[in-house]
């Protein structure tokens, strides 16, 4: 059987379909395995009647050494990411929400509110995926899930590209794409953002040949798989913008007027109808279908103690004020991204791009192969500006346009190869890909998966030396009793390996400062934290005492301190974490 593109957007609507199932059963408080058995098998029937449907005849087709050179470079680069991606969970997001709102759900076998999670309000048909693995005992099928969507992605490349300019093209494109140091880093996790680049990639390649094809099919699947874009992540809502916007012009350059406003409505309408089992049930618990990005005013009085923030600067402002950046810098920002990208650190966008896309993406433009790339050049442009204007930049939120970046420097490449400088073409390639593997070496060096994956490590000792809280979490969950409630202060809200409930306010301490300075006494402080079932206090103690001198003066102080003495008592320390009994 043939494998083409149509076959991917089943499979990607299988996994939509896949998440529905859940969404439905976690409402009807059925997440149990037996279940959970049902997201699996109704996707695979249904895979398996569009396969038996339409059947395709294998067409004779020689493939050259160097495209069977390309195919196995492709495999490889997926092997190589397999091990990273079999280690327990150790990344920030995996366990502050990806898999550990999840769990939450899980505990109480149904989908349930969870006020002081603001993101636990975001779509989550990605995560909820993720549930089905977590619900049947495994942690790791998550991080493969994320790495199959990456795999789904450079797919997609390959057969646009392969339609487009050939199937070495193709190859290299989708070569390209998975060498991306981001993409690497990103598929050894639980996240959700390859599931977001997967389904926009998607949606803007469908829109291309429904603009070439003109014809119903593929603007719906463009429009399905926006809604699941943006069921995926929010940030794709300037995909749904973009394709928007071109769906309507496609018309109006054609000089079809009612039907650029018939089309348009339509994607509109599709694409939000399969958003909209999310935008319901936000509606019914917070009064605002898109909570926390649009707060109703009765909600953001509601859940404001659980909003998360870092600043009220503009993104450019920040940049400015925090950054001490100028306008050159800024202006500069789309260079930035490929030179001067680093993990962990915001101001230098957390994330590795690969510098040598600089060099490759400007000759896909020398000779134009295909009719879309000033489509996908004006869609990534437009969509790197308004990510600048409009949130705090950091590469990853950029995941929708790196395939756009694989297929211009696939068509780079192949530009450049078509002329007498094989050699550098070859060269570059070489270069690009190699790029990758130093880094991946250094993800080798420092997650050591394969000294965890031959036995060397149990699973206990590995999040031990990886995770510095752990060994206080490991704690409380053997030793606090079960009912328990803690208060986790300036510890990074990784709650997934928690197994006693916990809560958590603002990351700037907003809620503790208020319920300190609004008590008259340590006794009235005590009463304050029982009141919302408070019975532990868990903290990183070099932040919170950080926190206390900065923003209480000595009568704040004397407050905290004599709680601490008459009413706290501590229970374990490690690494800098303290939990704390309050008697």
């Amino acid at each position: 059987m043939k494998f083409c593109l149509e076959d991917i957007c089943r499979l990607g609507f299988a996994l939509g379909l896949s998440s529905l199932i859940v969404f439905a059963l976690g409402h009807a408080g059925l997440i149990t395995p037996p279940f959970l058995l049902l997201p699996i098998f109704i996707p695979a029937a249904f895979l398996l009647f569009f396969a038996w449907r339409w059947k395709r005849t294998r067409l004779p087709q020689e493939w050259t050494l160097y495209e069977k050179f390309l195919a196995a470079a492709v495999v490889f680069s997926i092997i190589i990411a397999v091990p990273l991606a079999l280690i327990p969970p150790v990344v920030r997001d995996e366990l502050i929400s990806h898999l550990a709102i999840p769990k939450l759900y899980l505990q109480k076998g149904a989908i349930h509110e969870i006020p002081f999670m603001n993101y636990s309000y975001l779509p989550q048909n990605i995560d909820l995926l993720y549930m089905v693995s977590l619900g049947l005992g495994s942690d790791v099928v998550p991080k493969l899930i994320h790495l199959g969507f990456a795999v789904a992605t450079g797919l997609v490349i390959y057969f646009y590209l392969s339609r487009a300019s050939g199937r070495a093209t193709g190859l290299v494109g989708m070569l390209l794409y998975l060498a991306t140091p981001l993409v690497a880093n990103l598929s050894r996790t639980a996240y959700i953002d390859h599931g977001a680049a997967f389904y926009s990639t998607l949606a803007v390649v469908a829109a291309l040949r429904w603009r070439e094809d003109d014809g119903f099919r593929w603007l719906a699947v463009s429009a399905i798989s926006t809604g699941l874009a943006l069921s995926a992540k929010y940030n794709t809502i300037l995909t749904f913008a973009l394709i928007t916007g071109f769906v309507f012009m496609v018309r109006v350059n054609k000089k079809q007027y009612a039907r650029s406003l018939a089309d348009t409505a339509v994607f509109i309408a599709v694409a939000v109808f399969v958003l909209s089992p999310w935008l319901a049930r936000n509606y019914l618990w917070t009064g605002s279908p898109l909570y926390p990005i649009y707060e109703s005013a009765a909600s953001s009085v509601g859940k404001g103690e659980g909003v998360h923030v870092t600043t009220e600067l503009a993104p450019i402002a920040k940049r400015i004020v925090l950054y001490d950046e100028g306008a050159l810098d800024i202006v500069l920002i789309p260079i930035r991204i490929f030179i001067g990208g680093e993990d962990n650190s915001i101001q230098k966008f957390d994330g590795v791009l690969n510098p040598l896309f600089l060099v490759l993406m400007p000759l896909a433009f020398i000779k134009r192969r295909g009719g879309d790339i000033k489509y996908l050049a004006l869609f990534a442009g437009l969509f790197i500006t308004m990510a600048i204007l409009s949130v705090d930049l950091v590469t990853r939120y950029l995941l929708p346009v790196i395939p756009l970046f694989a297929i211009f420097a696939a068509l780079g490449l192949r530009n450049l190869y078509d002329t007498r400088l094989k050699w550098l073409a070859i060269a570059l390639a070489v270069a690009t890909v190699g790029f990758c593997l130093a880094y991946e070496k250094g993800l080798y060096d420092k997650y050591r998966p394969l000294s965890y994956l031959f036995g060397n490590d149990t699973r206990e000792a590995y999040l031990e030396r990886m995770l510095p809280d752990y060994k206080a979490v490991s704690y409380a969950n053997s030793r606090i009793p079960e009912g328990s409630r803690v208060f986790l202060l300036f510890s990074g809200d990784r709650g997934y390996y928690w197994e006693r409930d916990y809560f958590y306010g603002d990351r700037m301490g907003k809620l503790l400062k208020v319920m300190v300075l609004s008590s008259k006494n340590a006794e009235e402080f005590k009463a304050r934290l029982r009141a919302i079932g408070i019975t532990h206090l868990f903290f990183n103690d070099e932040i919170f005492e950080r926190f206390l001198n900065d923003n209480f003066d000595g009568d704040g102080l004397k407050r905290v301190a004599e709680f601490f003495n008459v009413h706290a008592k501590r229970l374990f320390d490690a690494n800098g974490y303290s939990i704390y009994e309050i008697k």
